[in-house]
């Protein structure tokens, strides 16, 4: 079953299909956390059903490229760029990126929302699609890294999300492919509880020297924190 979702901001609307990985807060936090600017390609590492490249259209002018191994996510991607009337900012290739990122020119931004646990971790979903997109089935945490590195120019930026609790090896990997981290922020359920997920830009080549912005909280007494509220799109 499909149902078309209005996004609440800059009249974008996205189809959500029972058949496919539903995008969720995570998506939402780490649009909130790429900067882009006109001009500019990014390139989405497993886009998915194109939430990312959706969401930064409304919020920036750049360009982008998503990339998506599973066929009918790639078509869902590309109606959903055709509902929203995005055609010509924003293109999807159907393909693995591990092989696409050694084809495409360089870019300045690369985002990914990758697959967040080791296939032997935890209980891998019976979906072939869904499990696809949760666990590290297709790719593994360094070959989403390499990925970005071999598409990015010197000075390029890496945006995105993963499990706190895989921050050092996610450190490691970066180091390894010439992406420096640069900018960290955890994420917590709620004010005094322990950081779940980690948003982090890493620069190609870029200096040593690593900001750690104040902790996001998502909840606050049961309800979205002003900040989610606020990337959300929701009036006070």
């Amino acid at each position: 079953m499909e149902k078309i979702e209005d996004l609440q901001f800059a009249g974008l609307r996205f189809i959500q299909s029972d058949a496919a990985f539903r995008f969720g807060t995570d998506a939402v936090l780490l649009a909130s956390f790429v900067e882009a600017k006109r001009g500019e390609t990014v390139v989405d590492l497993g886009t998915g059903s194109g939430i990312l490249p959706v969401l930064l259209s409304g919020r920036c002018e750049a360009r982008f490229i998503g990339i998506e191994l599973q066929a009918p996510a790639a078509e869902l991607a590309r109606r959903n760029i055709a509902l929203n009337g995005l055609e010509r900012r924003v293109q999807i290739l159907e393909g693995d990126f591990r092989a696409l990122s050694r084809q495409l020119s360089p870019v300045k931004v690369v985002i990914s929302n990758p697959p967040y646990d080791k296939v032997r971790a935890g209980k891998a979903n019976q979906e072939k699609s869904i499990a696809i997109a949760r666990h590290e089935v297709a790719c593994s945490l360094r070959e989403v890294v390499q990925s970005a590195a071999r598409l990015l120019q010197t000075g390029g930026r890496f945006y995105l999300i993963h499990r706190a609790a895989r921050l050092a090896e996610l450190v490691y990997e970066l180091k390894c492919a010439r992406l420096e981290p640069k900018v960290l922020r955890m994420v917590a359920p709620k004010a005094g509880a322990e950081p779940n997920y980690i948003l982090l830009k890493a620069v190609r080549d870029a200096a040593e020297g690593l900001r750690i912005l104040p902790q996001l909280n998502v909840q606050e007494n049961g309800a979205y924190t002003k900040e989610l509220k606020q990337m959300y799109h929701m009036e006070e």
